[in-house]
């Protein structure tokens, strides 16, 4: 079994599209593949692959101060400790009591040391869901993070465990993961450990200053990248620019899908590029037979004795 991340400095330059393409005809060429969606801020890889419905399970992020009232006298030497100013004095009943604001409230449980009366205890607190069921290419996991809800690099780890379990069980070639954009926590849960990373990117400035950065983020965590450049033909230049910068540093280009107009249309009828006779759904399918005879069908480092990087 092998596990890829697809990411991308900054949302919105199709790496989603890119996922759900990959994992359909990887799908199709008889392998078997389980799908995590692990952008949990913003999960949006079902709605190109419309899976099964299923119900949600709780995911417990962290945990909350709860004060019980009878024991409770409003001292304030919680207030005056606890540095996210979660708690506050209620003077509006018979007797002055802490109440406490769970936005604010970080889990820390310093009340639960400094008060004199032993008034506070912690409890769990569900910041998400997360959800197996099943698509067109086989098994899916994704999952949301709740409105205020912390530690989704936490959930994004628990994505990649069901998704690996799910893996194991059917005996799955592939474990592809849709990543979250950017260069935070949840991408760094999203990333550690995989055999490899699909970068998508675009030729414009801010796009290889994005490209850049994730690439230090992967080659500081020790993993491969592959590339694919997306509207590649924005600007010609840029993308000559950028693929001597990816020959010199030896990243393999997967390939470049040029602008294409009909994709919105094509999504907004709940497909994808690679289902019409689209420029960009020609260009997708030569990445995917390249990926299978760069990656899937080479070697792992884990099955060359290599050390597999644990996050």
């Amino acid at each position: 079994m092998k596990t890829v991340t697809v990411i991308s400095g900054k949302g919105g330059t199709g790496e989603t599209t890119v996922t759900a393409s990959l994992a359909r005809l990887v799908a199709e060429s008889g392998r078997r593949v389980v799908l995590a969606d692990a952008d949990v801020d913003a999960s949006n890889l079902g709605i190109l692959l419309r899976p099964e419905p299923a119900t949600p399970t709780p995911f417990v992020g962290s945990e909350i101060a709860v004060v019980d009232p009878d024991a409770c006298t409003g001292c304030g030497l919680c207030v005056d400790h606890c540095r996210y100013g979660a708690l506050e004095i209620d003077e509006g009943g018979f007797l002055p009591i802490v109440r406490v604001d769970d936005i604010k409230c970080e889990g820390c449980a310093v009340c639960t040391l400094v008060c004199p009366r032993d008034a506070f205890s912690m409890r769990d607190r569900v910041t998400g869901t997360w959800t197996l069921t099943s698509c067109d290419t086989g098994p899916l996991v994704f999952a949301r993070v709740g409105p205020g809800g912390e530690n989704s690099g936490r959930l994004v780890t628990r994505v990649r465990k069901v998704a690996a379990e799910e893996a194991a069980a059917g005996d799955a070639e592939l474990v592809l993961i849709d990543g979250p954009p950017g260069t935070g926590c949840p991408v760094i849960s999203a990333v550690t450990g995989v055999d490899r990373v699909v970068m998508v990117t675009e030729p414009t400035p801010s796009g290889i200053s994005d490209l850049r950065r994730v690439l230090a983020l992967t080659d500081h965590f020790g993993v491969s990248s592959m590339v694919v450049i997306n509207k590649a033909d924005l600007n010609p230049e840029i993308r000559r620019s950028l693929e001597e910068e990816l020959a010199d540093r030896g990243i393999d280009l997967l390939g470049a899908i040029p602008y294409d107009e009909t994709i919105p249309r094509v999504q907004r009828e709940g497909k994808l590029p690679i289902d019409g006779m689209t420029e960009a759904g020609r260009a997708l399918r030569s990445i995917a037979d390249r990926f299978e005879t760069l990656f899937l069908d080479a070697p792992s480092a884990r099955e060359d004795g290599a050390e597999e990087v644990v996050g």
